[in-house]
C-alpha cells in the first residue's frame, strides 16, 4: 500500500492526521504484511468496524441459531436417499462386514441402520452429534490423504434437526454398551445402558417432522423416494465387497420384506448376482485397467486403476 494510499484511506474512515500511535502501528503493519490480529489495538478496530449481530429499527436482522441450524440442515439431508446415503458410509467408515436397512412404511415412519463396526467411544458421545465434528480430518490439509466416504461432519447433526434420532452402540471393549437419545439440536437428552452386540445402530424416526413442505412433499412422494433411494443402495452393494448388506421394509403390521441384500462376496461380480440376478451378469463384461500384466509402477496409471462390469455392446443393451 503507497503512503498516498494510506492517507485517503485514513481520511476517508475519518482518521484523519489525529490517528492514534497504535493507529499508526496497525497501518505501518499492513503495510508490511503483518497480520493485523497481531498489532495492539487491531482486535478493538475490527471490533468497532464489524456490525452488531442485531440492528435495533432494522429491517434485515441476523436468523437466530436455531432456525440457521433447521434451514442449513434441510439442505444436506435433502431426501430418503440422502438420509440413507450418510448412515451407510458411516457403517462402511467404521469397517462393518454386516450392514442392515431396517424401514418402516417404506422410511416415512423409521430409518435404521445397524452394523458390526468399530463402535463409537463414550468420550464421542456429544461430539457424535455437532456440526463440523468429524474423526475424519482435522484441518483442510487433510483432505489430499482423505480415505473415507463422509469427512464434514455435518451428516447425524443435520438428521438431528430434521427427525428424531436415536443411537446404540458399544464398542469391543466395553462389557455393556449405551442407548442414547437426541434432541433436534443434536444435544443428548437420554443415555441409558444398552446390551448389544460390537457396532452402532442408528435410528431417524418422523423424518422431515419439522419442515412442514417438505413432510407433505416427502409422504405425497414416498414411493417414487423409496425408489430412489434403492437405486442408490444398488450401488453401495455393488462396490461393498466382503460386506453383506440387508435392506427390509415393514407396511402397517405385516411381516418385513427382503428388497436387497448381498452375501459378503470378494467381487463385484457376485455381488452383481446377488442384486440384479444370474441373467443380468451373463450381458456384462469385466473391465480393468491397467492389465494386471501391462502394469508399470513407474507409469501414471499406476497412480489409479479401474475395476468393474459394463454391459456388452450388442444391440438392445446399454
Amino acid at each position: 500500500v503507497s503512503g498516498c494510499g494510506k492517507g485517503r484511506e485514513a481520511k476517508r474512515r475519518g482518521l484523519g492526521a489525529a490517528a492514534s500511535p497504535q493507529m499508526s502501528e496497525l497501518a505501518a503493519a499492513v503495510a508490511s504484511g503483518v497480520a493485523a490480529d497481531d498489532v495492539d489495538g487491531a482486535d478493538h478496530l475490527q471490533q468497532e468496524q464489524q456490525p452488531e449481530n442485531h440492528v435495533v429499527g432494522g429491517r434485515i436482522s441476523a436468523i437466530d441459531k436455531q432456525s440457521v441450524h433447521r434451514i442449513c440442515s434441510g439442505q444436506v439431508i435433502l431426501s430418503l436417499a440422502i438420509a440413507l446415503k450418510e448412515l451407510l458410509e458411516n457403517s462402511l467408515d467404521a469397517g462393518a462386514t454386516t450392514i442392515e436397512v431396517r424401514l418402516k412404511e417404506y422410511g416415512q415412519e423409521l430409518l435404521e441402520v445397524s452394523d458390526d463396526g468399530t463402535g463409537i467411544e463414550e468420550n464421542d458421545y456429544q461430539a457424535l452429534t455437532l456440526k463440523y465434528h468429524t474423526s475424519k480430518l482435522q484441518d483442510f490439509s487433510d483432505l489430499t490423504s482423505v480415505a473415507t466416504f463422509g469427512f464434514r461432519g455435518e451428516a447425524l447433526s443435520s438428521l438431528c434437526a430434521v427427525s428424531k434420532v436415536q443411537v446404540s452402540t458399544r464398542c469391543a471393549d466395553k462389557a455393556v454398551g449405551a442407548r442414547l437419545e437426541y434432541d433436534h439440536n443434536g444435544i443428548i437428552v437420554n443415555q441409558t445402558p444398552f446390551a448389544r452386540e460390537r457396532g452402532t445402530t442408528v435410528s431417524a424416526s418422523g423424518l422431515f417432522s419439522t419442515l412442514p413442505v417438505r413432510l407433505r412433499e416427502f409422504k405425497k412422494n414416498i414411493k417414487k423416494e423409496f425408489g430412489k433411494m434403492v437405486t442408490l443402495l444398488q450401488g453401495y452393494c455393488l462396490l461393498a465387497v466382503n460386506t453383506k448388506i440387508t435392506c427390509t421394509n415393514q407396511t402397517g403390521k405385516g411381516s418385513k420384506s427382503v428388497v436387497l441384500q448381498t452375501n459378503k462376496n470378494s467381487s463385484i461380480r457376485e455381488n452383481l448376482i446377488d442384486v440384479f440376478g444370474s441373467k443380468q451378469i451373463k450381458s456384462m463384461l469385466a473391465v480393468e485397467y491397467p492389465p494386471p500384466a501391462g502394469r508399470d509402477s513407474s507409469s501414471p496409471s499406476a497412480e489409479f486403476k479401474i475395476s468393474g462390469c459394463i454391459s456388452r455392446p450388442d444391440h438392445g443393451l446399454g
